[in-house]
């Protein structure tokens, strides 16, 4: 309120003066005989005209519109970034779920390909090792069947 105190007691000082200058023009009408031009001039820009004279600078000196309109466009503004930088992180999010996905489709890809190469591996060790036993003359190995 301190700050614009400036305008408070500028807006007392037009109050005043208008008042003034509509009391005069008051008493200009009564000096002239009824119906007289300067009569109803001064009648009509006792009070009506002054006081609409007042409000039509006080419109125009109000920028409380301009300053709310500008303060709407520049929130919708950033709402529209917001938005945009919302949509970019969804779609980085969902890049982000589709490379992981490849990912996980990838990993068990290798682990059944890793499976099926240790199965082949088992099945050869143990065909192996069965032709090595034939070869060896079968069972003489310790812990065999003939180890008894």
């Amino acid at each position: 309120m301190w700050q614009n105190i400036k305008y408070y007691v500028l807006a007392y000082a037009v109050m005043v003066a208008g008042a003034l200058l509509s009391s005069g023009f008051q008493l200009l009408g009564d000096q002239f005989p009824a119906g007289h031009p300067v009569g109803t001039i001064a009648a009509n820009l006792s009070g009506v005209t002054i006081g609409g004279l007042i409000m039509v600078i006080g419109f125009l000196k109000d920028s409380r519109v301009e300053e709310e309109r500008q303060r709407t466009e520049a929130e919708r503004k950033r709402t529209e970034m917001e938005r945009k930088r919302a949509a970019a992180a969804e779609a980085r999010a969902a890049a982000a779920e589709d490379r992981a996905e490849r990912e996980r489709e990838r990993a068990a890809h290798e682990r059944e390909r890793t499976d099926r190469m240790l199965e082949r591996y088992e099945a050869a060790t143990a065909a192996l090792l069965k032709r090595l036993d034939e070869l060896n003359g079968g069972g003489n190995r310790p812990g065999g069947p003939d180890s008894s």
